[in-house]
């Protein structure tokens, strides 16, 4: 499987025309030429047009989303304020084009704000909300939150409508403060305000809207396919309970990107950011090249797509979103080391004709800028700031735990290169080290959701069970936090594990070798 990386191209192309000639107008041969690409390259990612238009709404709500989870107010309707302005202003690019396509967003059709085929959609939406919501000081949420999300959903569509039939900025920005305004108010009221007939009838009316609608056959489909990916679910260790049973908190946080997929009869489509490059610590790995472990890893990922397609005869596929070249500067490995990796993974891909998995790296999604220009450009655009992270720290228990497994991680390398140095002086540098890998890798998550914005996101690390992230199980190892580029494979009586390369000498580990390639290491000896 080749991902199409022209969906974004297709999408500038498809808007262009559309606002020129009419939705209705356009034939996606048109589309084609417009963005210089062959007609079924088109095909290999969007259904029809209707399909170009939603990828469209996902590109802005990613944006949108980023924009509401890194609000740091506290007060509700500053933070709704600022929520509103900044998606009228994601949407100023294609006001006109929504402008001329108000009828359809209106109707009950496939790019309907209410139709079944945006439910994916809508349901991120009212999450964002939700988030909106959480971070804020609200009386009214912590004592009588009910449906304000959807009906603040509700609300927020109203506007963006008024806005795009009246292209008046002013007036838009007069009416988003007087909601402001009404929203302090009836935080002020909070007791009183569920009480009052017409906040009974805007909540009613907000569940008749958006009132989800699916096939019936679809919820079941989609909670049968994330058990199957739960069953090689990497979950941090207070989650024991998930563990045993996956509970509806577990899947709905998933439910809805996998619906979509569904919906159109699509393969499910999974990115990962991993496979950077091989560790430079020569205590951890066997070399600079892929080896077992990474062949056990991707033959995971391919055996998780088949046995999603038992379910789900479409299947699905993973997509690798390979980080190195982000977090280079940061874990001394060359671009010349991450180029020569990642290009022998693909060969590994292809020689073990795997046909639901392959990779990506930043300079494809990015064809265009050099290797600094386009981490210079994720950095620029989607990077948080430190301090941001360092509040963080101290506030979030499950980002503690993010923090302390990437931290032991780099305290690691540097003691086997810095050996002069004190383990507490190292420990204590490798701090603020920590919180960059942190931040690169969040900035590359935001990136990667803005250019997969409806694909399920996977994780090598362990993440809670209610999580946004699916962490993944790549491969049995005596570690939680062990991925196949920080250790080697040892062959033991009860299988295959991963551990660090220096605790398989320990154990006196035979090497094994593989077309001359240091591979693997075993502990079984060979029959007489």
């Amino acid at each position: 499987m080749k991902v199409n990386l022209h969906q974004h191209k297709i999408c500038d192309a498809a808007a262009r025309l559309f606002l020129e000639k009419g939705f209705d107008n356009v034939r996606l041969e048109e589309i084609a030429q417009a963005a210089g690409i062959d007609e079924k390259d088109v095909y290999k990612y969007f259904g029809g047009k209707q399909d170009v238009m939603l990828f469209l709404y996902q590109r802005v709500n990613a944006d949108w989303e980023i924009f509401v989870g890194g609000l740091r107010e506290k007060n509700l309707a500053v933070r709704f304020e600022k929520a509103l302005l900044k998606k009228i202003e994601l949407i100023a690019p294609y006001a006109e084009l929504l402008g001329e396509m108000m009828s359809l967003l209106m109707k009950n059709s496939g790019l309907g704000v209410a139709s079944p085929r945006t439910r994916h959609i809508r349901i991120k939406g009212i999450r964002t909300m939700q988030s909106l919501l959480e971070g804020s000081d609200s009386r009214f949420l912590k004592k009588r939150a009910g449906n304000l999300p959807a009906l603040l959903y509700l609300i927020h569509w109203a506007v963006l409508f008024l806005h795009i039939q009246s292209n008046d900025l002013e007036k838009t920005v007069e009416i988003v403060r007087l909601i402001g305004k009404l929203l302090k108010r009836g935080d002020n009221f909070f007791l009183l305000l569920p009480l009052l007939p017409f906040f009974k009838d805007l909540t009613k009316l907000s569940e008749l809207l958006l009132e989800e609608k699916s096939s019936d056959d679809a919820p079941k489909r989609g909670r049968q396919i994330l058990n199957v990916i739960f069953n090689h679910r990497k979950i941090s260790g207070y989650d024991e309970a998930c563990r045993r049973q996956n509970c509806e908190k577990c899947l709905e946080k998933h439910l809805s990107k996998v619906e979509y997929f569904i919906a159109s009869e699509q393969p499910i489509h999974f990115i990962l950011p991993a496979f950077p490059a091989k560790s430079p610590n020569k205590n951890k790995v066997l070399g600079e090249f892929p080896d077992l472990g990474e062949e056990t890893a991707l033959i995971t990922l391919e055996n998780m797509c088949r046995e999603i397609a038992d379910a789900y005869p479409p299947g699905a596929k993973v997509t690798i979103c390979s980080d190195g070249r982000i977090f280079a500067d940061l874990v001394g490995v060359s671009d010349e080391k991450i180029t020569n990796y990642g290009n022998a993974l693909a060969k590994m891909i292809d020689e073990l004709e795997l046909q639901n998995v392959d990779i990506v790296n930043l300079e494809d999604l990015l064809p265009e800028k050099s290797f600094d220009e386009a981490r210079q450009f994720v950095m620029a655009n989607y990077a948080e700031n430190i301090a941001d992270l360092r509040e963080k720290l101290k506030n979030n228990d499950e980002f503690k735990q993010l923090f302390n497994g990437i931290h032991r991680f780099i305290s690691e390398d540097r003691m086997a290169f810095e050996v002069g140095k004190s383990k507490t002086k190292i420990k204590e540098e490798a701090k603020l080290t920590a919180l960059q890998v942190i931040q690169h890798s969040n900035a590359w998550t935001r990136f990667l959701a803005f250019y997969f914005p409806e694909s399920v996101r996977l994780s090598i690390h362990p993440y809670s069970s209610h999580a946004d992230k699916i962490g993944i199980q790549l491969t049995k190892a005596t570690d939680n936090w062990l991925t196949p580029w920080h250790g080697v494979m040892v062959l033991t009586e009860d299988g295959y594990l991963l551990m660090k390369k220096q605790d398989a000498e320990k154990l006196n580990a035979r090497l094994m070798r593989k077309n001359g390639q240091a591979y693997y290491y075993t502990l079984v000896e060979p029959n007489e």
